[in-house]
């Protein structure tokens, strides 16, 4: 088994290792110098996150009891955009999910009513349907690919509708937000923060002025600094 994390502490300190040397996982970084591969692990993170939060509630300890149901819907649900799943696009045809098995699905219930000669003819013809699904596997992903960057056009014009372009020169004062260092280490990851960022701008004497607030926070988190 291989994980892919980004470079954050959480991800790379001993314990970790430790970890997944004991479960024999392979652990791989993403490489700073790739931030588009680092921020593919971080969606996929993020979807994760958000299924387990669904099925955990309030019992947030249970999250490694649920975590293989929750890569399973993962890798079996088709995406909004692309209209495949992840299995489907590693392996050329759809998962037979457990809900088939249970209620019997036509699928399932056409391949266990067979007799023997039957289902010799049927095993041939379904051998003979993997081999086009596994023929055409790279012009589906090749869609899915061209499904997704035409979302991500879609996605692209829609926020570039809403820009309000602002030019900065060296020199000018800057109000920036500064986090403090370890300030959200003690909140839990699967909790909700609500929290948000708004902004404003003016001009002042020639001089631009961006403020940074966050709701609920300190002014001892706010730092200057120049551009």
């Amino acid at each position: 088994m291989v994980i892919i994390a980004d470079n954050g502490t959480p991800f790379a300190n001993q314990r970790i290792h430790d970890f997944y040397g004991k479960h024999q996982i392979n652990l791989k970084y993403a490489s700073v110098w790739h931030p588009h591969t680092n921020g593919q692990a971080e969606a996929a993170n993020k979807n994760i996150l958000n299924i387990l939060k669904k099925r955990l509630d309030g019992a947030k300890t249970r999250w490694p009891e649920k975590l293989p149901g929750g890569l399973w819907a993962y890798n079996t649900a088709p995406s909004e955009v692309t209209q495949e799943s992840p299995f489907s696009l590693s392996f050329g045809t759809d998962a037979v999910i457990p809900v088939e098995l249970e209620y019997s699905s036509p699928r399932v219930e056409n391949a266990a009513n067979f007799n023997l000669k039957d289902l010799q003819t049927w095993t041939g013809k379904n051998d003979n349907s993997r081999r086009v699904d596994l023929n055409l596997l790279e012009q589906k992903r090749e869609l899915a690919a061209l499904k997704l960057l035409e979302h991500k056009r879609r996605v692209e014009r829609y926020f570039n509708l809403r820009v309000n372009p602002r030019t900065f020169v060296q020199g000018d004062l800057v109000l920036k937000l500064r986090l403090l260092a370890g300030r959200n280490l003690g909140v839990p990851k699967l909790n909700l923060t609500g929290k948000a960022l708004t902004s404003c701008a003016r001009l002042l004497d020639r001089t631009h002025i961006i403020s940074r607030l966050l709701k609920a926070s300190n002014s001892s988190e706010l730092g200057v600094e120049m551009i």
